[in-house]
């Protein structure tokens, strides 16, 4: 029987075979994707926007530089959770429930708090998964199997610090400030065993809400204690500012310390010249390092959207590198004919050989997460982060 074009044209491959293009190419045109839940309100809706615009651009960065993923576009999903863990499990479900597993092939999420509750289906349903969350606890690939931490833990930084203030002042005395969320909790138990071990004697530990509007008197009650370093813990600019500031204010000449989410600049902003000698963690390039690839490939594709060309946040810096990095894993799961949440987890096992152009010192996980990172010193006068050491190994 002789079939016409328009017979054809209304099956499910006419379209494709008029126009000499097999069925089966036009299935695999399919795009993969690529859901980032981010807190794009509330308490840190600044860092969750900046990871959003920074998504988005990798994304561009993966489908027009990188060539897509085996002949596939990569598509983002966005939902906010309002960094709510109730919020954040609804926006999960409802991306789960609509997509196709042969599509969304890595979830991106946010807070330690959030990945715990997701955990359990995250397992059931094998798909990769990555947060903003870098929580020790996360990073066992044994009770956690599809959970990937994009870098070191919340004690791996913390044990940065230590041996930092151990080598720096033998028998120097600490002091804890840290949030009362999941996220503050996270390292304080390494922190106290490790600091006995290492003869750093703790003499305070202050507990305050996510937001601080008043320093005044956790900053009484260290300065009563007299720490040489106090480390800080479970914010996102929303409480060292003050406490540098207070801190300075009442005399207490103590130098401060904090983990990844302390590392921006903006510190210096807020805070100004009392800022000054902050020491961090950071295992991503700044924007302003011009001369890693990877930042002079961002402002190339930046401008040619006609994106403003000023600084970007180390908290665009850190998504971008998720963002490209999870699109590396995907065309290479794609070139070994795996293009799968199988096979994206084989992909993120195997790319020793990958520093996603200078934006990470190496992709080497152990442990499911990426123990390296460097200690920076805020230099309030130039408004920007020095590095004080080199790369540090802490597997």
């Amino acid at each position: 029987m002789k079939i016409t074009r328009r017979q054809l044209l209304q099956t499910g491959i006419g379209t494709a075979a008029a126009f000499g293009v097999p069925w089966f190419a036009r299935a695999q045109a399919r795009p993969v994707k690529l859901a980032a839940l981010l807190p794009l309100t509330g308490p840190f809706a600044f860092a969750g926007n900046a990871a959003l615009d920074a998504f988005r651009d990798a994304t561009d960065y993966v489908n027009e530089v990188m060539g897509g993923v085996g002949g596939r576009k990569l598509e983002l999903i966005v939902e906010d959770t309002g960094y709510d863990v109730a919020k954040g499990t609804a926006a999960f479900n409802r991306v789960i429930g609509k997509e196709s597993p042969d599509e969304l092939l890595f979830v991106y999420g946010d807070s330690t708090g959030l990945s715990k509750a997701l955990a359990p289906e995250i397992a059931r349903i094998g798909v990769p998964y990555s947060a903003t969350s870098y929580s020790s606890e996360l990073a066992d690939p044994e009770k956690y199997p599809g959970i990937w931490v994009f870098g070191p833990t919340y004690s791996d930084m913390m044990e940065a610090l230590l041996r930092y203030i151990h080598e720096k002042k033998p028998g120097a005395r600490i002091a804890l400030v840290h949030s009362n969320s999941e996220f503050g909790r996270d390292p304080i138990p390494y922190v106290k065993q490790r600091a006995e071990q290492l003869g750093l004697p703790v003499v305070a530990e202050e507990v305050t809400p996510l937001v601080l509007s008043d320093a005044t008197p956790t900053v009484l009650k260290l300065r009563q204690a007299k720490p040489d370093f106090v480390l800080t813990q479970g914010y996102v600019l929303t409480a060292e500012p003050l406490l540098v500031k207070t801190a300075r204010e009442y005399g207490l000449n103590a130098t401060f310390m904090g983990t990844y989410y302390s590392s921006e600049v903006i510190l210096m902003k807020r805070a100004g010249p009392a800022a000054d000698g902050f020491i961090a963690t950071y295992h991503n390039a700044y924007s302003y390092d011009k001369n890693t690839p990877a930042v002079q490939e961002i402002y190339k594709l930046r401008a040619s959207k006609g994106k403003e060309p000023g600084y970007l946040t180390t908290f665009y810096m850190g998504a971008f590198f998720v963002g490209v990095a999870v699109g590396e894993a995907m065309r290479r799961a794609a070139a070994a004919g795996e293009l799968t949440r199988p096979g994206i987890t084989k992909a993120l096992g195997k790319m020793w050989d990958y520093d996603a152009m200078g934006l990470i010192h190496s992709m080497r996980f152990v442990n499911h997460r990426l123990p390296y990172t460097r200690l920076y010193r805020a230099n309030a006068g130039k408004g920007i982060y020095e590095p004080l050491t080199d790369w540090l190994e802490l597997a």
